[in-house]
């Protein structure tokens, strides 16, 4: 069970959001979503900052979602006992967070500015999300729906924010020459743009690993758990538990420094027989006349010469397995 925590705040000496439609809609997101049984959703309007702290206390969520103002540098806009506003600077959320580390796994800030919080946050928190600029109620709903759709349907918090993006695309509207894409704003009484790069912001915290059990089975030689304890690794860096495997793109996005750091164990211990940097050099080199463009004919000569691929000889041809 993952329980949701809303946290919503819109003081009435400030403008006017649309507050409960946004948390409506989350709300039927999660309650037509696939894996509906697995998610709690609990609301706390008109927040104070002890609100929140009780909230997190109370509540252990998995996932905070703040909706309301966002005023950059100066921080995120609750209530005080009055319900006057009440600014809560990046550092006091930052230490807020670094408490429930253990707990809380993504934060989305669905506020105005709110990328200099998730900058604070994302040093306790693995995934949060906040707004590069100022965000109209119908693109701050859209990205939620989006996100609480894919998440109810089982996907990863970065396919989330990615189908949240695809949403605000949707809802963007085009100006008369359709070469840009604008939304409209309205900033203290005047009506403005913003433009096509207004987008949500996905902040992931830098994770260490512990390679010692690697390192031991390097070691003692052992290959075989060493090469499906490196897959594990790989797996869990590139968040790609659910669908146990790494795609182009996970590839592109893996960080250089955990790919550096398996690499030289491998070498390492390996005495140079084994590793990515080895790999590379046996799938450029002549005896393989492999190159990155020549396809299944390259990808066969490499299996075989790395023994990956087994010969064997049906009917006088020749075969692979």
């Amino acid at each position: 069970m993952k329980k949701i925590l809303i946290i919503a705040a819109n003081p009435p000496a400030t403008s006017r959001l649309r507050l409960e439609q946004e948390i409506r809609d989350v709300e039927e997101a999660i309650r037509r979503s696939r894996f509906r049984e697995q998610f709690k959703l609990e609301i706390r309007v008109a927040a104070r900052p002890i609100d929140m702290r009780r909230a997190l206390l109370d509540i252990e969520p998995q996932i905070v979602h703040f909706c309301g103002h966002g005023e950059g540098q100066s921080g995120l806009v609750l209530e005080d006992v009055t319900g006057l506003p009440k600014l809560v600077s990046s550092e006091a959320l930052s230490s807020l967070f670094q408490l429930f580390t253990n707990s809380v796994e993504c934060v989305l800030l669905n506020a105005c500015y709110s990328e200099v919080q998730a900058d604070a946050i994302v040093q306790h928190i693995n995934y949060v999300i906040g707004m590069n600029q100022e965000i109209r109620d119908d693109a701050a709903i859209a990205f939620a729906v989006g996100f609480y759709d894919a998440l109810g349907a089982g996907r990863s918090v970065e396919f989330a924010y990615k189908l949240g993006c695809v949403a605000i695309q949707t809802a963007i509207h085009k100006n008369t020459t359709g070469d840009r894409k604008l939304i409209p704003v309205d900033v203290v009484g005047e009506s403005r743009t913003i433009e096509e790069h207004l987008k949500p912001v996905l902040k992931r915290k830098r994770l260490t690993f512990d390679y010692t059990r690697l390192e031991d089975l390097l070691k003692t030689g052992r290959w075989k758990e060493a090469d499906q304890e490196t897959f594990t690794i790989m797996l869990r860096i590139a968040d790609c538990e659910a669908k146990q495997y790494l795609d182009v793109e996970d590839i592109q996005k893996f960080p250089f420094e955990d790919l550096k750091t398996i690499d030289n164990l491998w070498i390492t211990h390996s005495n140079s027989h084994f590793g990515f940097t080895v790999q590379n050099k046996i799938w450029k080199s002549k005896e393989i006349d492999g190159n990155p463009h020549s396809g299944v004919k390259t990808f066969r000569a490499f299996g075989d010469y790395v023994g990956w691929r087994m010969k064997y000889t049906v009917d006088r041809k020749e075969d692979y397995k």
